[in-house]
């Protein structure tokens, strides 16, 4: 079977490390989308912090997003397929988190949500420029978070929490508490941080949903990523591609290895396994 469908994590995968889209990357994914192939953002972001130069190109219609806990027709503004927390679960896990020295935000209805003055210590959490330009272009200042965390009428998605550097044995200490709550998926993308998701809401899962939307075999499928959170995804899909500047278990989860982000990897897949360049 060929490829009908390929999903693409964004930040260190698709983008450059300074978060451009390039133009031969661009062009790559142009021409297989010519050839009918759905081109899928797959993201820890939200629908609404989706990058822009990604959500606008005119053959980009679905997105994974929230690691899988939100699956998005964006076209039609539909949700193809949701993941989320009860009410009591959100509440259980953000008065667990509220004993460590953080920086917490909350994905409710869509939007990524963060306290307003975590913004003024980015500096602590965010070792450089273009991650703390990602939490700045993506997040929504929102006071009172726990308000909305607790209303019965909103739906929590996602958690993602930062670590101070020099922290990290909290972050360790942190990840193996959270095993006492066995409705989590936990795991990480960008070194000190934790992303917490129901159990149910995975990469993995929303590349299946969506395929099985669209009628797509899992053997025309493709996935790209990098980062912890993306080997479910890898394994889910038909062919798992690892950038060269994953991380090993990555790499192990994937059926090969292109070159990094920085070197135009997923154009390099693209243009040699489907394109025949």
């Amino acid at each position: 079977m060929g490829i009908r469908l390929i999903a693409l994590d964004l930040d260190g995968t698709l983008l450059t490390t300074d978060k451009r889209l390039t133009k031969r990357t661009e062009e790559a994914l142009a021409e297989a989308a010519s050839r009918g192939i759905h081109i899928v953002p797959a993201t820890g972001r939200s629908i609404t912090g989706l990058a822009r130069k990604v959500r606008d190109l005119p053959f980009v219609r679905y997105g994974i997003t929230v690691n899988g806990a939100a699956v998005w027709d964006m076209r039609e503004e539909l949700c193809i397929a949701r993941r989320a927390f009860s009410n009591g679960q959100a509440l259980e896990i953000w008065d667990f988190l509220e004993q460590y020295h953080t920086m917490t935000d909350a994905c409710v209805d869509g939007t990524a949500r963060m306290a307003p003055e975590y913004y003024r210590e980015l500096d602590r959490y965010m070792p450089d420029e273009p991650r703390r330009f990602l939490i700045r272009s993506t997040r929504v200042p929102t006071e009172a978070l726990r308000d909305w965390i607790r209303d019965p009428e909103k739906t929590v998605e996602k958690f993602n929490v930062f670590f101070e550097q020099r922290r990290e044995a909290d972050r360790l200490r942190a990840r193996e508490e959270l095993k006492q709550f066995d409705y989590l998926a936990v795991t990480t993308s960008l070194g000190n941080n934790l992303e917490i998701n129901h159990k149910d809401a995975t990469k993995g899962n929303g590349l299946k949903a969506l395929a099985d939307y669209l009628g797509i075999a899992r053997e025309e499928t493709m996935a790209f990523g990098d980062g912890e959170n993306d080997i479910s995804m890898l394994s889910q899909a038909g062919v798992g591609v690892a950038m060269e500047n994953a991380a090993a278990l990555v790499k192990n989860a994937a059926d090969f290895v292109t070159l990094s982000n920085d070197m135009d990897g997923v154009a390099y897949a693209i243009e040699t396994r489907i394109l025949n360049k």
